[in-house]
C-alpha cells in the first residue's frame, strides 16, 4: 500500500498523479489536519509533526509520499533516516523551470517556510542559477483552498508579483489543486507547472526497483486525517478523482 502524507488536501493533486500512474496500487491518504497550515509553523515543529505521522503511515505502508513541499524541504534527509521503507517527497520544480523559461524569468510560489527554506536555495543555485527567479510566499493561500474560501479578488492579489515571469512554479501541492484558476488569470504566455507527475513517476520507479508493484485489479482507496474528519471528506469529494 502507498501512504500520501500531507497537512490537509493538498496533496490530493498527487494522489490522483498516483492513482493514474499505478492504477493497481491501494492508496492510504492521511492529512495532518489538526496541524494544518504548516507552512508558518517552525522548522523543528513541522519535523516533529510530519515524522510522527510518517512513522504511523510506515506501520501500514511499504512506501510514502511526502505531499508537501513545506515538510519535504524542510528535513527530507531526516525523515528517511528514521524509517525503513522508502520515502519520497515533493519539491519545487526549478529544474523544469529552467529549461522551460524562454525571458529567464521565473515565480516560485509556495509557502513561507518553502521560500526561505535552504533547500530552495540550493535548488535555484544548483539549477536556475543563471535566471530570476522570485521567490513569492503566499501566507494565507493554502487555508483558503484547504477550506474553500479563496474568492478571484484575492487570488489576483497573490499572482500580482509574478511580473514578468513566463514561468510559474506551484511550489505547495495545495496550489495545484486551483490549477486551472491560476492558469486562467496569468494567460496563455505563462506556463504553470506543479511536481504531481514526476512525484507519481518516481514513487513507480521506488516500487519498481524494490520489486512491490501490485497487480491488484481491486485497489483500496482510504482517506484519514487528525482533525475535523467531515470538514476534511468534503474537500475529498472535492477535489479527489475517485
Amino acid at each position: 500500500m502507498i501512504g500520501i502524507y500531507d497537512s490537509g488536501v493538498g496533496g490530493l493533486g498527487i494522489f490522483n498523479a498516483i492513482k493514474q500512474v499505478l492504477p493497481n496500487e491501494s492508496i492510504l491518504y492521511y492529512g495532518d489536519t489538526k496541524y494544518f497550515p504548516f507552512g508558518e509553523r517552525t522548522g523543528d515543529d513541522i519535523r516533529h509533526i510530519t515524522i510522527t505521522a510518517i512513522k504511523k503511515l510506515a506501520q501500514e505502508c511499504s512506501i510514502v509520499v511526502i505531499a508537501c513541499n513545506t515538510a519535504s524541504v524542510n528535513d527530507l534527509d531526516y525523515y528517511r533516516e528514521q524509517v525503513s521503507i522508502p520515502l519520497v517527497g515533493v519539491v519545487p520544480v526549478v529544474k523544469t523551470a529552467a529549461a522551460l523559461t524562454k525571458n529567464g524569468q521565473i515565480a516560485l510560489l509556495a509557502t513561507t517556510i518553502t521560500t526561505t527554506a535552504d533547500y530552495t536555495e540550493k535548488l535555484i543555485a544548483t539549477y536556475a542559477g543563471d535566471k530570476i527567479v522570485a521567490k513569492i510566499a503566499c501566507p494565507g493561500l493554502a487555508s483558503a483552498i484547504e477550506h474553500h474560501t479563496l474568492t478571484t479578488e484575492a487570488l489576483k492579489n497573490y499572482l500580482q508579483p509574478i511580473g514578468a515571469a513566463d514561468i510559474v512554479v506551484l511550489g505547495c501541492t495545495h496550489y495545484t489543486l486551483i490549477k486551472g484558476q491560476i492558469q486562467r488569470l496569468v494567460g496563455p504566455d505563462v506556463k504553470v507547472i506543479d511536481s504531481n507527475e514526476a512525484v507519481a513517476r518516481q514513487t513507480l520507479r521506488v516500487l519498481q526497483q524494490a520489486g512491490t508493484l501490485s497487480s491488484n485489479l481491486q485497489p483500496t482507496y482510504t482517506f484519514e486525517c487528525s482533525g475535523d474528519r467531515s470538514q476534511f471528506l468534503e474537500q475529498i469529494k472535492r477535489y479527489a478523482h475517485l
